[in-house]
């Protein structure tokens, strides 16, 4: 049995403790996990559990899953909004964050599919402005593919709402996705050449 690291949880040939940093993040984080993701190895929300000073993590497909939340939201009012590409999202930039003052932000971790799937599950999101990024480049998650331009892992797309919202330093995320990545394809390498 593969022994694993007691503090990230990754296997000790993989452990990523030497690259986690503490991200004092002041807008909290809200991750909507599809529960196939959720037992993803290669998912990017695991990693950002060890960076980040405030993010919660909810399970689930539809809204009956998200009930707690929900109740969360309506006993905790902040100013919240979602970061999703919907038709009727906003470009998040600066002077909008600004102007909007925002507090939480909810993201919908999943396969593109499995995303759009939970948005239209979920209605109860469309009380909350929608943002979406504008990036000029595809996202650098190497190891999972998407055939959309536009795809970000779940870890970029928090650190780059971050460093928008909050002009956050966000490097030792991205950093923390790179040495993830690399670790990952040197796992597989190793893999095809004991085959």
């Amino acid at each position: 049995m593969r022994q694993c690291c007691s503090d990230c949880g990754y296997p000790l040939k993989t452990c990523l403790c030497q690259d986690i940093a503490a991200v004092n993040n002041q807008a909290e984080i809200i991750i909507l996990q599809h529960p196939k993701e959720a037992s993803h190895a290669k998912n990017t929300v695991r990693l950002l559990t060890h960076s980040l000073a405030k993010i919660k993590i909810y399970v689930g497909k539809s809204a009956i899953d998200f009930s707690s939340l929900q109740e969360l939201l309506r006993s905790q009012p902040l100013n919240t909004v979602v970061l999703y590409p919907s038709p009727n999202s906003q470009v998040l930039n600066i002077t909008e964050a600004r102007k909007t003052k925002i507090e939480r932000v909810i993201f919908i971790d999943g396969s593109w599919k499995q995303a759009y799937g939970m948005w239209k599950n979920n209605e109860w999101l469309n009380r909350f402005p929608f943002y979406k990024l504008a990036l000029p480049n595809a996202g650098q998650y190497a190891i999972r593919k998407s055939k959309l331009d536009i795809s970000l892992s779940t870890l970029e797309a928090v650190a780059y709402s971050l460093n928008t919202i909050e002009q956050l330093d966000t490097k030792p995320l991205l950093q923390l996705l790179t040495s993830f990545t690399r670790r990952w394809q040197s796992f597989v390498q190793r893999s095809k050449d004991k085959q």
